[in-house]
């Protein structure tokens, strides 16, 4: 952790309450600077995701972005895609491949659950958007269409609304639906107005592969052409409008249960493309591959017609949870905002028909029954690394 959140901090009952109740002095939501903490939801472990080197390198970029003068800003934007395509050609290089048994490594990857050996991979970017065997990412409730699931191995945030999003997380001055859809399907817009909104955010270390959210019929994929901004949250609480402004595809699905679901697979920094593995006019079912993001940090946003799901209430509870904390570690203060995000597979329930009950065996484990295996796993997929203390892991009392 940094220095102001400790690991055993993090699993404390009384710490969590704090974080999630309690802001002090002056710090306002959507302020710029955040730690972002993410819960497991199976487990209820928390901890903090770190930031790698380049992801910091596109929030100082961004910031620097929105100060500057449209000169400036031309070039920034000009390096970032740059740099996006400089590190995509890289990894399709044979080369590339030398450095799939150190990514694993570092990342204490479960091979077990990827489709081919890994000496299969004729480049990087091969293996990171690996496909896994059949059962890895089972679908829940798979012959009930009225239970929505989540789209990738991700951090997730949901809101009930669109206005929920943009008072807590999406700071961006310009964003609308009517700017996210661009010239792709504007003419859906309306039909999303202060409809359901959901974010999943891939991190490096995650399965790359997203899925159907919902049973339907596709529609088809539209490109829309912009910048390669950084996805993190900081960006997200910005005032640039980072989901309006990056590429990304849009892909209806006429859902059976749900009304149109708009499925937006959004690129950014050091993400070489994203691809759609499915065809329009195909019928489409929860958990199926939809696609997969080239190397990098990319999100999926959903969007829901008003009055046609209901996110599950365990995941709005920690989204409406962002937070702000005044923490000071020697001199001058620092003015933290400590975002609670929920750490998700594909496959399992986000949502739900209002008519239709919550499933609830994708919610939190009772806390006795919680393996130090479990934790484990939970800390390694949310830092991004092993984690060298097992017993920090199994000691303390998991936050709720």
């Amino acid at each position: 952790m940094a220095g102001f959140v400790t690991s055993s901090q993090a699993q404390r009952k009384w710490y969590s309450k704090v974080i999630t109740k309690i802001s002090y002095g002056g710090y306002k939501l959507g302020a710029n600077s955040a730690n972002i903490l993410v819960q497991d939801r199976i487990t209820g472990q928390i901890n903090e995701e770190r930031m790698s080197v380049y992801v910091r390198l596109g929030i100082r970029l961004l910031y620097k972005g929105l100060k500057s003068r449209e000169m400036e800003k031309k070039r920034i934007r000009k390096l970032l895609r740059s740099l996006s395509f400089k590190q995509g050609k890289k990894y399709d290089d044979p080369i590339s491949a030398r450095e799939i048994q150190a990514f694993v490594n570092f990342h204490q990857l479960d091979l077990s659950e990827v489709l081919k050996p890994i000496e299969q991979f004729r480049n990087f970017n091969e293996f990171f958007y690996r496909e896994l065997k059949p059962d890895a990412r089972p679908c829940s409730a798979p012959n009930n269409p009225k239970i929505i699931v989540s789209p990738a191995d991700c951090r997730s945030v949901v809101f009930n609304t669109l206005d929920e999003a943009q008072k807590i997380w999406v700071k961006g001055r310009d964003f609308t639906i009517s700017t996210l859809l661009g010239d792709a399907y504007p003419e859906d817009a309306k039909r999303y107005t202060n409809g359901g909104f959901g974010i999943f955010r891939l991190a490096p270390q995650d399965y790359h592969r997203f899925h159907i959210p919902v049973d339907g019929i596709m529609g088809e994929p539209k490109l829309i052409e912009g910048e390669y901004y950084t996805v993190n949250p900081m960006a997200i609480r910005s005032a640039l409008d980072v989901y309006g402004e990056n590429i990304r595809v849009i892909v209806p699905i006429d859902s059976v249960a749900h009304g149109r679901v708009m499925v937006v697979c959004v690129g950014a920094m050091m993400v070489g493309s994203t691809v759609i593995t499915r065809k329009a006019g195909e019928k489409v079912r929860r958990a199926e591959e939809l696609g997969y993001f080239k190397f990098g940090g990319s999100t999926i946003l959903l969007l829901f017609e008003r009055g046609m799901m209901e996110f599950d209430y365990d995941l709005t509870d920690n989204s409406n949870g962002a937070l702000e904390t005044l923490v000071s570690y020697g001199k001058p203060i620092v003015y933290i905002a400590i975002l609670i995000t929920r750490q998700l597979r594909v496959g399992m329930s986000i949502g739900h028909h209002p008519e239709q009950a919550q499933y609830t065996p994708d919610m939190r484990k009772d806390e006795k029954n919680v393996t130090v295996e479990e934790r484990q796993e939970a800390k390694r997929r949310i830092e991004g690394s092993l984690a060298p203390d097992m017993a920090s892991v199994a000691g303390p009392t998991v936050a709720k």
